[in-house]
């Protein structure tokens, strides 16, 4: 089947009152809530999701759990950034703010390249990535993928904080993370002047406890760091005490 084509025919023909741009926005919003909810049991999340299922039909309403039917399959095909690609496709992009994102073979061979070294992080607690303008999350999917090239399960050991300023990339990365069980921070703000509107944890955050996670290394990076100064031990020896990340 063609995930794609099957997608993008269904967006564009699911209430041809609204325009697909509404469409594929309401559905980003129903299925990033939807996946959330179960984590945050959120009154405000809840209220959301009502709003936006409210301005279609029943029948119409049904639809959109098919749309994100579609994805889920797509993913689980094969990783990649399918809902950049319906981005672009559908010509949903804003010129102006130079919404062009990077084709996922691109991302796939600059993730080769700079994962190239993460081999000596592989019996590490936990490894980070920063994305602060995330687009779809391309990038941050082909690097997961070249992880698991390298026997690395990114599900245990990846934390990923990823912003984006539009609304629609915000809600697109956080979608394909939570499916394919990526532990992240998804932000919708801007990464300059660090005002954010809205965050949100991808439920392989909760799952594989990496706020302990976080927290532990935190703390181990502030010991190292406190004896590292104290010139009064011999720091040679009290450095063997703590595991590097």
């Amino acid at each position: 089947m063609d995930y794609l084509k099957e997608f993008t025919a269904k967006i564009q023909s699911l209430d041809r009152s609204r325009s697909p741009y509404e469409v594929f926005k309401d559905f980003l919003t129903l299925s990033a809530y939807s996946l959330a909810q179960p984590f945050y049991r959120s009154e405000e999340i809840e209220l959301k999701y009502k709003y936006i299922s409210s301005k279609y039909t029943k029948e119409q309403a049904e639809e959109f759990p098919k749309l994100l039917a579609f994805l889920v399959s797509a993913l689980e095909k094969q990783h990649q950034d399918f809902l950049g690609e319906v981005f672009m496709q559908m010509n949903l992009g804003n010129a102006v703010n130079g919404q062009y994102f990077t084709p996922y073979r691109v991302s796939k061979m600059m993730s080769k390249l700079t994962g190239i070294h993460v081999k000596k992080y592989a019996n590490s607690e936990i490894m980070t990535l920063c994305e602060p303008c995330c687009g779809s999350g391309g990038m941050v999917i082909a690097f997961a993928e070249c992880l698991l090239e390298q026997n690395i399960n990114y599900q245990h050991c990846l934390y990923v904080e990823a912003t984006d300023i539009d609304e629609m990339c915000y809600k697109m990365t956080y979608i394909q993370l939570s499916l394919l069980g990526i532990p992240a921070k998804v932000i919708w703000g801007d990464s300059l002047s660090m005002r954010y509107n809205e965050v949100l944890y991808t439920p392989f955050f909760f799952l594989g406890d990496f706020k302990q996670k976080l927290e532990d290394r935190e703390r181990i990076s502030n010991m190292q760091e406190a004896v590292s100064k104290d010139t009064s031990v011999n720091t040679g020896n009290q450095l063997k005490l703590f595991k590097f990340l």
